[in-house]
């Protein structure tokens, strides 16, 4: 069973230099996210339902590069390893195509900026 969990408004749900590892699946709500340069956040993105975010760090052994936080508020999926994510992805099929093509457009992006 996946943990289902909400955030208020202005929650952060993880901070750059975290090594937590999980994903997150917004089923409801709007999340932020952002990085800290010179004592101000400066916003990458804000994405909403049926988006997800942190999947990058549960395939590498590095700390988060970025932040979360609830702009609204928000219910997420908490995915904690691979083996929970293939036990979404065999669930609800449809979402592992958004999930690659959602990947690569990133991975285009950051190779793009190197």
């Amino acid at each position: 069973m996946l943990l289902v969990e909400k955030f208020k408004p202005d929650t952060v749900i993880f901070k750059e230099g975290d090594v937590n590892k999980s994903m997150y699946i917004i089923l409801d709500g709007t999340i932020q996210l952002y990085v800290t340069r010179n004592g101000k956040e400066v916003e990458l993105a804000v994405i909403g339902k049926n988006d997800f975010f942190g999947e990058i760090e549960m395939y590498g052994h590095k700390a988060r590069c970025m932040s979360a936080k609830a702009i609204t508020p928000a219910r997420l999926v908490i995915i904690k390893n691979r083996m929970q994510l293939d036990q979404f992805v065999g669930q609800y099929p449809s979402f592992a195509g958004k999930v690659l093509r959602i990947m690569g457009e990133r991975l285009a992006l950051a190779n793009a900026s190197l």
